[in-house]
């Protein structure tokens, strides 16, 4: 059911990820999407799981995608609102997640990571097996999503962009 549920939601992240994709291809718990931007032709190829939990369909979705000036670590969630940043957290295993603001996409679905957060996520991510986020909506509800992260570091490989 969760790789049934993958198409449809990777469908839904893409209409929140700029660019038109080309190709999918599974790599483990991810899928590789080969794309470029429109107007640029950039390079806009994404990395994207689904959370083992996704009470809301196309949400729950974690997301490295190149862009503008190198990766992008994207989580989608269920409306978070529209202010223009909200708290997000996240930890391994059974530890506490750490909290720090994200910028919100112009959707309110979609919350952006501040460089320094991606790169030490992404830095211990490649050796764990999974990771919890727990993202802040506008009514200050929480919402808690666990990835598996298996083949994290073969899906980033297929990117270009550092």
């Amino acid at each position: 059911m969760r790789r049934s549920m993958m198409a449809w939601a990777t469908a839904g992240l893409l209409a929140v990820t700029p660019g038109s994709a080309s190709a999918q291809q599974p790599l483990g718990d991810f899928y590789f999407f080969d794309r470029s931007d429109p107007a640029t032709g950039e390079d806009r190829s994404s990395v994207t799981t689904l959370a083992e939990e996704s009470y809301v369909s196309g949400a729950g979705g974690l997301t490295v995608q190149c862009a503008e000036d190198g990766r992008e670590l994207v989580l989608t969630a269920s409306y978070l609102g529209r202010d223009t940043s909200t708290q997000v957290g996240y930890g391994f295993g059974e530890e506490e997640p750490v909290e720090t603001a994200w910028r919100l996409r112009s959707t309110g679905m979609a919350a952006i990571a501040p460089r320094e957060v991606m790169e030490g996520f992404l830095a211990r991510a490649v050796q764990e097996p999974t990771a919890v986020f727990v993202v802040s909506d506008f009514q200050a509800r929480r919402h808690t999503y666990t990835f598996s992260l298996g083949s994290l570091e073969a899906a980033l490989g297929r990117l270009s962009c550092r």
